[in-house]
């Protein structure tokens, strides 16, 4: 494996994010780039003008996810991809996604200078992706593009899903000017590699700039709606009240002390609830909680599970309201592809890194790929004191420049052909 001649723009990679950071920054708050809003839209078309005018072809499925091709060897020659995802939290972070598509799309254009002066010839394609929806915070489930190109999820279904206003993940394409496909979308890939921050502690700990991620862990996703009836907070006897957010308070402290108790290792998380009518003058009516289980064992996360849709049923009938389960969805854990994943780790070592083998607690795009069948690996690089999610996120420019030189070389490699039949040569 020979990447001497691969030459990473990392002045590139600093001009274009600071551009795409500024789409839905505000001062103090990080950055809001919700999927398929105005601001989404934008970073769109900044990205398919940037790769365009690097001589990629662009193209776009019917969920808006993007594609900048750069057709090296020939439309019947298979493909690899690199990405991950523009959209962000409500007052996210900057790199979160974003570095990643944005350095695939650096690693790209400096092979296809290469490529353009003969310093190396190309087996594969290669596209740059922006997967629609990756976060997950306007439509629910997360990973939703990523997902429907897989096959996980059917188009339709994603294009009916709701967000928190009523509009469809269809319509808010529309209103940014994605309606159908456009262009040659490319087939499934012989490989994929995202670049990513960690969302952690473990590399900055480990000292190491460089992870190979070698698994995933699995995330159960649940989400619970108490059901009571609305009526004037003042007049109304207490006993005659069915308070639906008495209910989900109630249920959300019983969650955290049976998990605490009984299921330490896991991760959780109650993140959002929304009420109605919403009234300070109205006794809630519905109350809907998202939970959110994390862990390694599978048949863990069953159990926890169990005992804690218990535990939301106990708090129904404590207050007389109706548990009704809308969401109850289970990501398995995703072991990596190991062909892949030996290639990045070698590719870091030829760069001069000494990789640090972990496993990711977050869900990332190339897990929904993975899942699906398609050989993929993540490379992570560090986020300062593990913040994410947050406007205080942070990789520094050394570690961004890392990940940058040891994705573009392995791109290099995979293009060249150096992947086959799920082992590194």
């Amino acid at each position: 494996m020979d990447n001497s001649g691969t030459v990473a723009d990392h002045d590139g990679l600093s001009a274009i994010f600071d551009r795409i950071s500024a789409i839905g920054a505000h001062s103090g708050q990080g950055v809001t780039r919700l999927a398929a809003s105005a601001e989404d839209g934008a970073a769109r078309a900044i990205f398919a003008e940037w790769m365009t005018r690097g001589g990629a072809r662009m193209a776009e499925d019917a969920v808006g996810n993007q594609f900048a091709c750069f057709d090296w060897a020939g439309e019947n020659a298979p493909w690899v991809f690199a990405g991950s995802h523009l959209d962000t939290q409500p007052r996210g972070g900057r790199f979160d996604g974003t570095l990643g598509v944005l350095s695939a799309g650096c690693a790209a254009l400096g092979l296809q200078a290469e490529k353009q002066a003969g310093g190396f010839k190309s087996a594969r394609n290669l596209a740059v992706v922006n997967w629609t929806n990756e976060e997950g915070a306007r439509y629910q489930p997360s990973l939703t593009g990523s997902a429907v190109f897989s096959g996980a999820l059917p188009l339709g279904e994603a294009l009916a899903l709701r967000d928190g206003a009523g509009i469809s993940l269809g319509d808010a394409l529309a209103g940014i000017g994605i309606v159908g496909e456009t262009g040659s979308v490319p087939p499934r890939p012989e490989a994929y590699v995202e670049l990513h921050v960690e969302q952690g502690r473990t590399l900055t700990e480990a000292g190491c700039r460089v992870g190979t991620v070698e698994g995933t862990w699995a995330a159960r996703k649940m989400t619970v709606r108490w059901i009571g009836r609305a009526a004037h907070t003042g007049p109304t006897p207490m006993a005659d009240r069915c308070d639906a957010l008495l209910a989900a308070a109630l249920g959300i402290a019983a969650f955290e002390a049976v998990m605490a108790e009984h299921y330490p290792r896991l991760h959780r998380s109650a993140a959002r609830l929304v009420v109605e009518p919403n009234s300070p003058n109205v006794v809630v009516e519905r109350a809907t909680v998202w939970f959110e289980l994390r862990g390694l064992d599978i048949s863990e996360l069953d159990r926890a599970g169990k005992a804690v849709l218990t535990a939301f049923e106990t708090a129904a009938v404590d207050t007389g309201t109706r548990l009704e389960v809308s969401a109850d969805a289970l990501r398995a854990p995703a072991g990596m592809d190991g062909g892949l994943v030996a290639i990045v780790d070698h590719t870091a070592r030829l760069c001069g890194f000494e990789p640090l083998a972990m496993r990711s607690v977050a869900g990332h795009d190339a897990v929904a790929l993975q899942n699906s069948g398609i050989p993929s690996a993540l490379i992570f690089i560090p986020s300062v004191d593990g913040i994410a999610h947050h406007p205080d996120e942070l990789t520094l420019a050394e570690d961004m420049q890392a990940g940058l030189t040891v994705l573009t070389a392995v791109l290099r490699h995979l293009a060249e052909g150096g992947y086959g039949n799920g082992q590194a040569r």
